[in-house]
């Protein structure tokens, strides 16, 4: 499964919790919020020297993609065809076809010259050269389940988004296509599946490129430039609860720790579903000796998240990362009875008994992880792994 990477950072902490059927969301100490009161500048000396890309930079085309707008695209009068010829541009099978790339972070000037983006970055190039192109299109946001990918020692929730085109702009009249909507989309898996979807804002999607741009600096430890992007988020869009979330974890890690919980607050405030926001808290709360809040924190997200396979691969994971690999076999099996589908839970596997010196049932999840991998190119990962693990 392909996710785009619109980000909200988040360790694990692995507890034993009671059960119930019943997951209601622990009670919180309210707070008169305030976003500018958040933003904390004087803990950033340097972060207004930092240039970042501005919002209408991030959709900008140069001379070559107007080029290949106006003469390959505004030439096709039907509007269903013109969005077609687009798809076949970002999809071909050529060797300038866009290829997926979870950490490509892009401008659509950037990802169409380098052939290479992620969710969110697609959705930006393909609004850019439709917008050009007179078709009338719409961001989606896509209600995934939530799926986690490891960055170092983060691990980081990722969202999914696409755009639909519905019509066409320059027609004397507007054309509804209903269910033949034109979706474009990394993942497959998002379009197969009945997930909810809502419409977002244009502002929405500058705040996630915004918010991406600052989980990676987290991770690199560039806290001031991680505090420029987090900042220009919730300038551009002040109800995006995962920036503010983001932002928590920021003051976290310079000790700023009433900071951070405000702002943790504030993310749930505006969306009490943040479970990433919770989860941040909790372990806020348990580095401060709040054991009794981190545990009821931690004992509603384990109702919730106890039916979701990626999150026992996220067990899988965390047990891997620690060298549990015993534990970590366990968690992934759990996940691929779940889902027997998702081959990354079979990789996981592969992962484990291979550090385990099992090579040969490491292989086996190897051939299994190879034969559900959606695309060609994470086939040919798996290919390329298979071929160094026979040589054993």
């Amino acid at each position: 499964m392909y996710r785009c990477k619109i980000f909200i950072l988040i360790f694990v902490s692995c507890l034993c919790f009671s059960c119930s059927n019943t997951a209601l969301p622990p009670v919180i100490a309210e707070e008169n919020y305030q976003p500018d009161d958040l933003r904390a500048d004087q803990f950033f000396i340097t972060h207004q020297q930092y240039e970042l890309v501005e919002p209408d930079d991030i959709f900008a085309l140069d001379e070559e993609m107007t080029k290949f707008v106006h003469g390959k695209l505004n030439r096709i009068k039907d509007p269903y065809a013109r969005s077609k010829t687009l798809l076949t541009k970002l999809f071909n099978q050529s060797a300038g076809a866009l290829q997926y790339n979870k950490g490509a972070n892009l401008t659509a000037i950037q990802a169409y010259h380098q052939n290479t983006a992620n969710c969110l970055s697609l959705t930006i190039l393909a609004y850019t050269l439709a917008n050009e192109a007179g078709l009338t299109v719409k961001f989606q946001q896509i209600e995934i389940p939530e799926y986690w990918v490891r960055e170092g020692s983060y691990n980081m929730l990722t969202g999914h988004v696409n755009m639909k085109i519905t019509g066409d702009s320059k027609s004397p009249f507007r054309v509804i296509w209903g269910k033949n909507d034109l979706i474009i989309d990394f993942d497959p898996y998002s379009t197969r599946h009945y997930f909810n979807k809502k419409i977002i804002s244009k502002e929405r999607v500058v705040a996630m490129f915004y918010n991406n741009r600052g989980a990676n600096a987290i991770v690199n430890k560039e806290f001031d430039l991680a505090y420029a992007y987090f900042k220009k988020s919730t300038l551009i869009d002040p109800q995006y609860s995962s920036a503010w979330a983001n932002l928590g974890l920021l003051y976290k890690n310079i000790g700023e720790f009433q900071l951070a919980e405000s702002s943790y607050k504030y993310a749930i405030s505006l969306n009490s579903k943040n479970h990433n926001a919770w989860n941040n808290l909790a372990i806020l709360y348990q580095t401060i000796d709040n054991n009794n809040q981190a545990y009821d924190i931690y004992n509603y997200l384990n109702k919730v998240r106890l039916h979701n396979p990626f999150y026992h691969a996220l067990l899988g994971e965390e047990s891997f990362y620690r060298g549990d690999y015993e534990q970590s076999i366990v968690h992934y099996n759990k996940a691929k009875q779940m889902n027997p589908l998702e081959h990354e839970f079979y990789f996981g596997l592969a992962k484990a008994y291979y550090k385990l010196g099992k090579f040969k049932k490491s292989e086996s999840f190897l051939v299994k992880a190879k034969q559900r991998a959606p695309f060609k190119d994470i086939e040919e990962k798996y290919s390329n792994k298979l071929n160094l693990l026979t040589r054993l």
